[in-house]
Protein backbone atom coordinates (compact mmCIF):
# COMPACT_ATOMS: atom_id res chain seq x y z
CA UNK A 1 0.00 0.00 0.00
CA UNK A 2 2.51 2.23 0.99
CA UNK A 3 4.61 1.47 -2.28
CA UNK A 4 1.05 2.57 -4.45
CA UNK A 5 1.42 5.96 -2.41
CA UNK A 6 5.04 6.77 -2.57
CA UNK A 7 4.01 5.94 -6.95
CA UNK A 8 1.08 7.63 -6.88
CA UNK A 9 3.15 11.13 -5.08
CA UNK A 10 5.49 10.90 -7.30
CA UNK A 11 3.66 10.68 -10.61
CA UNK A 12 1.52 13.81 -9.47
CA UNK A 13 5.25 15.49 -8.61
CA UNK A 14 6.51 14.83 -12.20
CA UNK A 15 3.17 15.75 -13.76
CA UNK A 16 3.24 19.15 -12.11
CA UNK A 17 6.61 19.99 -12.85
CA UNK A 18 5.93 19.31 -16.54
CA UNK A 19 2.83 21.53 -16.49
CA UNK A 20 4.32 24.55 -14.54
CA UNK A 21 7.58 24.35 -16.81
CA UNK A 22 5.40 24.27 -19.80
CA UNK A 23 6.71 26.86 -21.95
CA UNK A 24 4.22 29.80 -22.46
CA UNK A 25 4.49 33.20 -24.33
CA UNK A 26 4.22 36.37 -21.81
CA UNK A 27 3.83 40.14 -22.67
CA UNK A 28 5.95 41.94 -21.25
CA UNK A 29 5.61 45.90 -20.18
CA UNK A 30 8.97 47.50 -19.52
CA UNK A 31 9.74 51.14 -18.49
CA UNK A 32 11.48 53.20 -20.94
CA UNK A 33 14.73 54.45 -20.05
CA UNK A 34 15.99 51.51 -17.56
CA UNK A 35 13.99 48.57 -18.22
CA UNK A 36 12.22 48.06 -15.23
CA UNK A 37 9.08 45.78 -15.74
CA UNK A 38 5.85 46.40 -15.12
CA UNK A 39 3.72 44.14 -16.23
CA UNK A 40 3.96 40.70 -17.33
CA UNK A 41 0.86 38.16 -18.22
CA UNK A 42 0.56 34.93 -19.73
CA UNK A 43 -0.80 35.25 -23.64
CA UNK A 44 -3.81 32.66 -24.94
CA UNK A 45 -3.55 30.31 -27.01
CA UNK A 46 -3.80 32.34 -29.97
CA UNK A 47 -1.03 35.04 -28.68
CA UNK A 48 -3.73 37.55 -29.53
CA UNK A 49 -4.10 41.05 -27.61
CA UNK A 50 -5.41 44.47 -28.33
CA UNK A 51 -3.79 47.99 -27.37
CA UNK A 52 -7.47 50.01 -27.57
CA UNK A 53 -7.32 53.62 -27.11
CA UNK A 54 -8.95 56.90 -28.03
CA UNK A 55 -7.93 58.99 -31.25
CA UNK A 56 -6.30 61.90 -29.83
CA UNK A 57 -8.22 64.55 -32.43
CA UNK A 58 -10.85 62.77 -33.39
CA UNK A 59 -11.76 61.30 -30.13
CA UNK A 60 -12.85 57.98 -31.68
CA UNK A 61 -12.31 54.70 -30.64
CA UNK A 62 -9.09 52.93 -32.34
CA UNK A 63 -8.23 49.35 -31.62
CA UNK A 64 -4.66 47.50 -32.59
CA UNK A 65 -4.97 43.70 -33.11
CA UNK A 66 -1.29 41.91 -32.02
CA UNK A 67 -0.36 37.99 -31.85
CA UNK A 68 3.23 36.54 -31.60
CA UNK A 69 5.16 35.16 -33.96
CA UNK A 70 6.98 32.29 -33.97
CA UNK A 71 10.27 33.78 -33.26
CA UNK A 72 8.39 35.82 -30.34
CA UNK A 73 8.06 39.03 -32.41
CA UNK A 74 5.44 41.26 -32.39
CA UNK A 75 2.95 41.30 -35.60
CA UNK A 76 0.29 43.86 -36.19
CA UNK A 77 -2.59 41.96 -37.48
CA UNK A 78 -5.14 44.79 -37.75
CA UNK A 79 -5.87 48.20 -37.14
CA UNK A 80 -9.61 48.99 -36.63
CA UNK A 81 -11.30 52.72 -36.48
CA UNK A 82 -14.54 55.01 -37.26
CA UNK A 83 -12.67 56.28 -40.55
CA UNK A 84 -9.08 57.40 -41.70
CA UNK A 85 -8.57 60.25 -38.93
CA UNK A 86 -5.68 62.64 -39.06
CA UNK A 87 -2.18 60.65 -38.01
CA UNK A 88 -3.69 57.04 -38.63
CA UNK A 89 -1.32 55.20 -41.36
CA UNK A 90 -2.86 54.53 -44.73
CA UNK A 91 -1.14 51.86 -46.62
CA UNK A 92 -2.63 51.78 -50.09
CA UNK A 93 -1.29 47.42 -50.65
CA UNK A 94 -2.78 46.68 -47.15
CA UNK A 95 -6.34 44.94 -47.16
CA UNK A 96 -9.49 47.32 -46.53
CA UNK A 97 -12.32 46.06 -44.72
CA UNK A 98 -15.47 48.93 -44.58
CA UNK A 99 -18.29 46.99 -43.49
CA UNK A 100 -20.03 47.65 -40.27
CA UNK A 101 -19.78 51.41 -40.26
CA UNK A 102 -15.96 50.65 -39.17
CA UNK A 103 -12.50 50.42 -41.12
CA UNK A 104 -10.74 47.68 -40.66
CA UNK A 105 -7.04 47.72 -42.17
CA UNK A 106 -5.47 43.80 -41.54
CA UNK A 107 -1.63 44.05 -41.99
CA UNK A 108 0.03 40.94 -40.44
CA UNK A 109 2.99 43.55 -40.31
CA UNK A 110 5.96 42.03 -38.20
CA UNK A 111 7.43 44.95 -35.92
CA UNK A 112 9.13 42.61 -32.90
CA UNK A 113 8.57 45.03 -30.22
CA UNK A 114 6.35 47.98 -29.63
CA UNK A 115 7.33 51.10 -28.27
CA UNK A 116 4.44 53.49 -26.84
CA UNK A 117 4.27 57.24 -25.14
CA UNK A 118 1.33 56.55 -22.91
CA UNK A 119 -1.23 59.08 -24.03
CA UNK A 120 -2.46 61.60 -21.78
CA UNK A 121 -6.16 61.69 -23.61
CA UNK A 122 -5.61 58.22 -25.22
CA UNK A 123 -6.46 56.27 -22.14
CA UNK A 124 -4.24 53.35 -23.44
CA UNK A 125 -6.06 49.92 -22.58
CA UNK A 126 -4.42 46.41 -22.97
CA UNK A 127 -7.29 44.10 -23.83
CA UNK A 128 -7.03 40.28 -22.84
CA UNK A 129 -10.01 38.20 -24.37
CA UNK A 130 -12.87 39.92 -21.82
CA UNK A 131 -10.14 41.54 -19.49
CA UNK A 132 -8.94 45.35 -20.38
CA UNK A 133 -6.17 47.13 -18.03
CA UNK A 134 -5.51 50.68 -18.53
CA UNK A 135 -2.23 51.39 -18.83
CA UNK A 136 -2.35 54.03 -16.53
CA UNK A 137 -2.11 51.81 -13.62
CA UNK A 138 1.38 50.87 -14.41
CA UNK A 139 3.01 53.49 -16.42
CA UNK A 140 1.89 57.02 -15.91
CA UNK A 141 0.52 59.44 -19.08
CA UNK A 142 3.41 60.66 -20.80
CA UNK A 143 5.90 58.10 -20.04
CA UNK A 144 7.43 55.90 -22.24
CA UNK A 145 7.14 51.76 -22.64
CA UNK A 146 8.17 48.57 -24.58
CA UNK A 147 5.91 45.85 -25.72
CA UNK A 148 7.77 42.77 -26.44
CA UNK A 149 6.82 38.79 -25.70
CA UNK A 150 9.04 36.36 -23.69
CA UNK A 151 8.51 32.56 -23.79
CA UNK A 152 8.61 31.68 -20.57
CA UNK A 153 7.62 28.58 -18.56
CA UNK A 154 4.21 28.81 -17.21
CA UNK A 155 5.24 29.31 -13.53
CA UNK A 156 6.43 32.67 -14.48
CA UNK A 157 2.95 33.63 -14.33
CA UNK A 158 2.85 33.52 -10.77
CA UNK A 159 5.60 35.96 -10.02
CA UNK A 160 6.39 39.40 -11.49
CA UNK A 161 3.65 42.25 -11.88
CA UNK A 162 0.80 40.96 -13.12
CA UNK A 163 -2.41 43.02 -14.02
Amino acid sequence: MRRKVRAAAALAVVVAGCLLSRPVYFLEVRALPGGQLLLRVPLPPTRRFELRYTHSWDKTPVWEVFTVDGQGGLVLLEEDYLWMGAGLDFQPAADFDFSGGRVRVRRNRTIGELRLAVGTVAGHRLALGEVEVPLSRFAPPGSRVLFTAQRLPWIASLFGPGP
